[in-house]
């Protein structure tokens, strides 16, 4: 039979209670202001729960110390929580980490929950990673659905929150980061690069897997694309005999992006590779730009937690894997969240020209 011993909620802390977490090893998260105390006696077990909460009374992390009151051995779970935003009532739990340690003080396995909430959803997409395995549980709408193109590329829509749980799990070494020029090109079996907009990304699939080439028009280190034609050539020397490529991104508003969108299309194409080109366009971006908030609604919306921050980018965002691209952006969790299923209706959505 359990027996409550004590039980003490929303005390503010005093230094008195910091002084025995300091003597008892219990480490205080920084911003803490105030703190729940359960404790619960089990049979030869003595339960101790602390919650500790910050000024606006979010939890930060919760301790369960479980000690046998005969040999005096302890386990202990440490939850650690994470929440969207700077301020506010509303704000969402981005993150839950959860370790575990034994008698010894040795961590012997770690759980992390991820939490995404797309724009103007009642949706809650959630990931689960356990130490030990690569893959997540989680609740991502899923489709077996693809368009395969003229080049044996396979292109599949995603959900953000599926982009950005893969994202995490490839890590930096697989993932394209700004400002988006040749220094940043990477070759991997799988790679990640994301907020494509008035960029433009070439890809080249061969022996050696694929490269990843993320190019902001914007940025005067890729002005001058003869540098950028070498270093294609050279890309597709190394993967092979039987190397193709992929274009996607790029704008007509944008006068540079558009540019050099049609340069490197003419570039492959005097290349003589087989390649496939996928331009967003104006009317696409446009409707992306018109789901989202701008102004004072979009600062609050991020101050307050309400919604994952990602979600606001108006870009599209790929992971590529032999000749796999997968593709997410605002207008396909829309549909996702909607019931869409079809890939095709997708893929045409997201795209104003397709060759």
């Amino acid at each position: 039979m359990s027996k409550l011993t004590f039980l003490k909620k929303g005390v503010r802390l005093a230094d008195e209670a910091l002084e025995y977490f300091k003597r008892s090893g219990i480490n205080v998260p920084e911003k803490t202001k105030f703190c729940d105390a359960l404790r619960v006696s089990r049979g030869k077990q003595d339960i101790s729960i602390y919650s500790f909460r910050d000024g606006e009374n979010y939890l930060m992390k919760r301790l369960k110390i479980t000690e046998d009151s005969v040999s005096g051995d302890k386990q202990v779970q440490a939850r650690f929580y994470e929440h969207l935003g700077e301020k506010g009532g509303e704000r969402k739990l981005s993150r839950v980490s959860a370790f575990d340690f034994g008698k010894d003080n040795r961590c012997s396995g770690g759980t992390a929950w991820d939490f995404y909430y797309p724009y103007e959803s009642k949706s809650v997409w959630f990931a689960k990673h356990s130490s030990g395995t690569k893959e997540s549980v989680n609740n991502f709408p899923k489709i077996s659905d693809y368009v395969e193109d003229a080049n044996g590329f396979r292109l599949k829509p995603i959900s953000i929150a599926e982009y950005l749980d893969t994202k995490k799990t490839l890590g930096r070494k697989n993932y394209v980061d700004e400002p988006w020029t040749l220094k940043q090109s990477i070759t991997e079996d799988t790679i990640a690069t994301d907020c494509i907009r008035e960029c433009t990304v070439v890809g080249i699939k061969g022996k050696n897997g694929v490269t990843i080439n993320h190019l902001n028009p914007n940025n005067p280190e890729n002005y001058d694309l003869k540098p950028v034609a070498d270093a294609l050539a050279k890309q597709i020397q190394a993967q092979g005999k039987d190397a193709k490529a992929f274009m996607l991104g790029s704008v007509e508003i944008d006068t540079k992006s558009n540019y050099q969108f049609w340069k490197l299309y003419e570039i492959l194409e005097k290349m003589g590779i087989p390649f496939s080109a996928y331009k967003t366009g104006d009317s696409v971006i446009q409707e992306l730009v018109n789901m989202m908030p701008r102004g004072f609604k979009f600062a609050k919306e991020i101050s307050n937690g309400k919604t994952t921050p990602f979600y606001f980018y108006s870009s599209q965002h790929i992971v590529c894997r032999g000749n796999e691209i997968k593709i997410a952006n605002p207008l396909i969790d829309k549909e996702l969240a909607s019931g869409n299923r079809n890939a095709s209706d997708m893929i045409k959505k997201s795209f104003g020209v397709i060759e």
